[in-house]
């Protein structure tokens, strides 16, 4: 297909380089077809903390959000977005004999890999940004404990050198963008978090190690000078994104809680 001269591409990921949902989605994709998709940036971030989305963005997810798979390969298009299901959407619409199966097992492995993803999800991807919201010494202290227990529980349950042993899955996808590297690295910045080396974070940071090693995160990591300014309005408060909105005030989602 193609318009004019440029060629529209058969896989598009509709993304942003600060996302960590996006990543997801972006992680995914290098696993099952690297080199076989395109990443379109569809949110360019204009200081201090607007976001321009593109025409593209806005007419195929009605959440304006990121990400969004854009699968032009049959007769008709497809479009999928949310970051988890764009994961799961990845794993059985690009699979091939001899790739990566990110769900694999049994249905009742399959099950369990969504419930431990489920709850990684709530639990420390949530606490992620409360610790960055909140400004008060007594916010940021249970928001910090509340990642050390996910981690502890992800610790205690991990095979190493990912979650299920030697396969890297979609728990590991979940919770990578911001369980290793450069988020871990902002909360740093801002909030003097850091976890212990201590023994009941072992299996966290033999993780961590296996993670920060795999093409698929490398490729799709950004750099941490942009990272820790893109966050700067939530460390201090003044962020107005819908995260920030439900961190501040979970009854606007009814749960609190959202998938991304």
């Amino acid at each position: 297909m193609s318009v004019g001269s440029e060629t529209i591409p058969k896989i598009e990921l509709l993304s942003a380089w600060f996302c960590p949902y996006a990543q997801r989605a972006w992680i995914a994709l290098e696993e099952k077809c690297p080199g076989n998709f395109t990443v379109s940036e569809a949110m360019e971030r204009k200081p201090p903390n607007i976001f321009e989305k593109t025409p593209l963005l806005l007419e195929k997810n009605p959440k304006a959000q990121v990400p969004v798979i854009i699968d032009r390969r049959g007769d008709a298009e497809v479009v999928v977005y949310e970051s988890l299901i764009c994961v799961e959407f990845v794993d059985e619409a690009m699979n091939d004999d001899d790739g990566p199966v990110l769900l694999p097992g049994p249905p009742s492995q399959r099950a369990n890999a969504r419930m431990w993803t489920d709850k990684f999800n709530n639990d420390l991807c949530s606490a992620f940004y409360s610790l960055l919201l909140k400004q008060d010494k007594d916010g940021q202290e249970s928001a910090a404990e509340k990642i050390l227990t996910s981690l502890r529980e992800f610790a205690k349950h991990c095979k190493g050198p990912f979650f299920y042993g030697e396969e890297f899955t979609m728990v590991d996808i979940a919770i990578a963008p911001w369980a290793v590297g450069l988020r871990m690295d902002v909360l740093e910045h801002y909030r003097n978090f850091e976890v212990p080396r201590t023994g009941e974070y072992a299996m966290y940071w033999e993780w961590v190690s296996a993670v920060s090693k795999r093409p698929s995160f490398i490729t799709t990591t950004s750099n941490l000078p942009a990272m820790i300014d893109v966050y700067r309005p939530y460390a201090e408060g003044t962020a107005y994104t819908q995260r920030a909105r439900l961190v501040i005030n979970p009854k606007l989602s009814g749960k609190g809680k959202k998938s991304g």
